[in-house]
C-alpha cells in the first residue's frame, strides 16, 4: 500500500493502519468506517485504500525468475508492453475527464477527534472566568472581594457603560456613566477603603500593584447570566490614591444593523450608498462614545458576505463578526495600526477597518490602501465632517491624497432619549425657541417634551430611575465627496469654504437632524444644548436653511412654495 493510501485511511480511522488485513480485519475496518458515516462504495479512494490492503505489492522477483521470464521469447514481452500502454492511456484518459469534487474540503476526511475541541479544555476555559453572581454567595471571600464584585454586578445590571472609582477627599467615590452621563447611587465610601479595592481591582486586571506612580491598562473577564463580559481596565496615579475606571465591554448588549441606528430615511440611504462602494476610504469622526465603532461594525455586518476577504484591526476588538478576520493591536510587540494595514495588503484584501487613525503613518497607509481599490473604513476624532480634512492635514497627510481617496465622512452623536413613561409635553417659548434658531408661528404646531426629573418627592420613575431619560439615539451628519468638495480639498481649502459647499451640495448638520429628533418627540431641546448647540453649529443650521428656502430676488424675503408672488414687494416669483 502506498504512503498516500495509508494517510488516507489513517486520518478517517484515527489509529494506526497495519501493511496487510485479513477479512476479518477487513470487516472491522467496515464497521468502523460505517460508525463514522462513511461508505467505501461512496469515496473512490477510500475503496482503494482497503484494495490495497488486502492485496500487497507482489515482492520483487529474484533475478534468475526474471531472467527465465525474459528468455520465454520477445514476442510476449512486445505484447505485454503494448497492453500496459494501452491501460496506461486509458487510466490518464479517464484522470482527464475525472473532475476533483470542490463541494467540501472535507470529503473523504473525518475531522472527529482533529478540529473539535478537547471537552475538558471548554471546562477548564468557562471555569477560570467567574460568574459575578455565584461569587456573591461565597462565604469564604473577603470583604473587599464582595465590594468589587457587587460595583462590577451593579453597573451590568444598571446597563452602565463605564465605572469610575474615584478617591477624593471625603472618601471613594463610585460613579457610573448611563447614557453618556455620570450617575452616582451610593454615598462615598469610607477614604480608608481606597488601597485595597485600587488594589483588588489591579489584580484582578492582571496589573502591578506595587506600581502606583505610573498609569496601567488592563482587562477583566467575567460572566455574567451565561454571557462573557469584557471589562477595559485604566489607573491613573491621582492625588488622594490610583483612579480606577472600566469601560463595560458587552457586545450581547448591542444591536448591529444600520436600521436601528439611524433614523432618517435620507441621510440612511446615503451612508448606505458610502458602504456600498468598492473603494475608496469613509471617515466616521465624533468624540470619545459616541457611537463610532458601532457604525463601522454595521456598516461591515452590511457587507459581510462570503465573496468577499474582510479585516479589521482593532484596539480593543468590541464586537466579533462570523467570517471576519479581527486583529488585536500589541504595541508591546510592535504590532500597531500602520502596520497591521501593511500585513492586511498582503492578505488579498477587499474591505478593512482601521480602529482608529491615530498618526500620519496610519493615515497614509489607510489612504494609500484605498487608492489602490480598497474599501477602508476607520474612525478621526472632530467636531464635524467638515473638520475632518483639517484634522488630516494636521497629521500632515497632503490634500491631493485626501481628495483622491475620500468618498465620504460621517460625523455622529448620541442623544439620549426622552422617557415615554414620564415625559412631560410643553410649549416653548421664543426665547428658548431663538436659542436654537427656531421661530415660533413655525413651531405652532410641533408637540415638544421635557424630561421629567425625579425631585426627591414620591416614587421615581421606575423606567428611567427618575433621569426623565431611557436610551440614546444617534444624531448624523454625512458630508458625500463630489468633484466641487474634492476640487476644494486639492487646492487647500479652509474649512469655512468647505463647510459652504457641503451645504450646499444638501448635507444635513447635526444641529438640524437632533432638532428633527425633537420634533418628533424622541428627545428635548435640553439634551440638544447639552450635546449639540454650538455657534458654529448654529450659524451652519441658519446657512442650510436659508438655502432650502425660497426668497425673493428682490427684496430678499422668505417665501413659500406655494405662493406665486411675494406677500412684501408684491413681485412676481421667477
Amino acid at each position: 500500500m502506498s504512503q498516500p493510501e495509508r494517510l488516507v485511511l489513517e486520518l478517517l480511522l484515527q489509529q494506526t493502519v497495519p501493511n496487510t488485513i485479513d477479512a476479518g480485519g477487513r470487516q472491522q475496518l467496515l464497521t468502523t468506517l460505517e460508525s463514522k458515516g462513511l461508505q467505501p462504495d461512496q469515496h473512490p479512494r477510500l475503496a482503494a485504500a482497503l484494495r490495497a490492503l488486502e492485496h500487497p505489492a507482489a515482492p520483487p522477483s529474484p533475478p534468475g525468475q526474471a531472467e527465465n521470464a525474459n528468455s520465454t521469447g520477445f514476442d510476449a514481452s512486445t505484447d505485454t508492453n503494448t497492453e500496459d500502454t494501452n491501460k496506461a492511456d486509458t487510466n490518464e484518459a479517464d484522470n482527464a475527464d475525472e473532475t476533483i469534487n470542490l463541494d467540501s474540503l472535507l470529503t473523504d476526511f473525518n475531522s472527529t477527534g482533529v478540529l473539535e475541541e478537547d471537552p475538558d479544555d471548554v471546562a477548564r476555559l468557562s471555569a477560570s472566568h467567574e460568574d459575578l453572581e455565584q461569587t456573591l454567595h461565597d462565604t469564604n471571600a473577603s470583604p473587599v472581594v464582595n465590594l468589587v464584585n457587587r460595583i462590577l454586578l451593579q453597573a451590568l445590571q444598571l446597563g452602565a457603560s463605564d465605572i469610575h472609582v474615584e478617591p477624593q477627599q471625603i472618601g471613594l467615590q463610585v460613579r457610573f456613566r448611563q447614557d453618556g452621563v455620570l450617575q452616582s447611587y451610593s454615598e462615598p465610601l469610607p477614604g480608608r477603603l481606597v488601597p485595597a479595592v485600587t488594589s483588588r481591582f489591579k489584580i484582578m486586571a492582571d496589573l502591578d500593584i506595587a506600581e502606583r506612580r505610573q498609569a496601567q491598562d488592563g482587562r477583566i473577564r467575567r460572566r455574567f447570566r451565561d454571557r462573557t463580559v469584557d471589562f477595559r481596565v485604566s489607573s491613573l496615579p491621582s492625588r488622594f490614591g490610583e483612579k480606577i475606571v472600566l469601560r463595560l465591554l458587552d457586545s450581547s448588549s448591542t444591536q448591529l444593523g444600520l436600521d436601528n441606528l439611524i433614523t432618517n430615511p435620507e441621510a440612511l440611504e446615503l451612508v448606505r450608498t458610502l458602504g456600498s462602494k468598492p473603494f475608496g476610504m469613509i471617515l466616521v469622526t465624533g468624540p470619545t462614545g459616541s457611537g463610532k465603532s458601532t457604525t463601522l461594525y454595521s456598516l461591515l455586518a452590511e457587507r459581510n458576505d462570503p465573496g468577499i476577504n474582510i479585516s479589521t484591526v482593532e484596539d480593543p476588538i468590541e464586537y466579533t463578526l462570523p467570517g471576519i478576520t479581527q486583529c488585536q493591536v500589541n504595541r508591546e510587540k510592535g504590532f500597531d495600526f500602520s502596520t497591521a494595514l501593511r500585513a492586511f495588503m498582503r492578505q488579498d484584501p477587499d474591505v478593512l477597518l482601521v480602529g482608529e487613525t491615530r498618526d500620519r503613518e496610519t493615515a497614509k497607509t489607510a489612504i494609500e490602501a484605498a487608492l489602490t481599490g480598497h474599501l477602508v473604513l476607520t474612525t478621526l476624532h472632530c467636531n464635524d465632517a467638515p473638520s475632518a480634512i483639517a484634522r488630516l492635514g494636521e497629521m500632515g497627510v497632503e490634500p491631493f491624497m485626501v481628495s483622491a481617496s475620500l468618498i465620504g465622512i460621517v460625523s455622529q452623536r448620541l442623544l439620549r432619549r426622552v422617557c415615554n413613561h414620564c415625559r412631560e409635553s410643553y410649549q416653548p417659548d421664543a426665547t428658548e425657541l431663538g436659542r436654537f434658531g427656531l421661530v415660533t408661528h413655525n413651531e405652532s404646531s410641533v408637540r415638544f417634551y421635557r424630561a421629567h426629573h425625579h425631585d426627591g418627592s414620591g416614587e421615581a420613575c421606575p423606567r428611567c430611575q427618575g433621569s426623565g431619560y431611557k436610551g440614546r439615539v444617534g444624531v448624523y451628519e454625512v458630508l458625500r465627496m463630489n468633484e466641487q468638495l474634492a476640487a476644494a480639498i486639492a487646492n487647500g481649502a479652509t474649512t469655512d469654504v468647505l463647510r459652504r459647499l457641503a451645504l450646499e451640495s444638501g448635507m444635513k448638520t447635526l444641529l438640524g437632524y437632533s432638532l428633527d429628533l425633537v420634533r418628533q418627540g424622541q428627545t428635548t431641546l435640553e439634551e440638544v444644548g447639552r450635546m449639540i448647540l454650538t455657534d458654529s453649529g448654529l450659524e451652519s443650521e441658519r446657512r442650510a436653511r436659508a438655502l432650502s428656502t425660497v426668497t425673493c430676488q428682490r427684496c430678499g424675503g422668505g417665501m413659500d412654495d406655494a405662493w406665486l408672488e411675494c406677500p412684501y414687494c408684491l413681485t412676481p416669483r421667477q
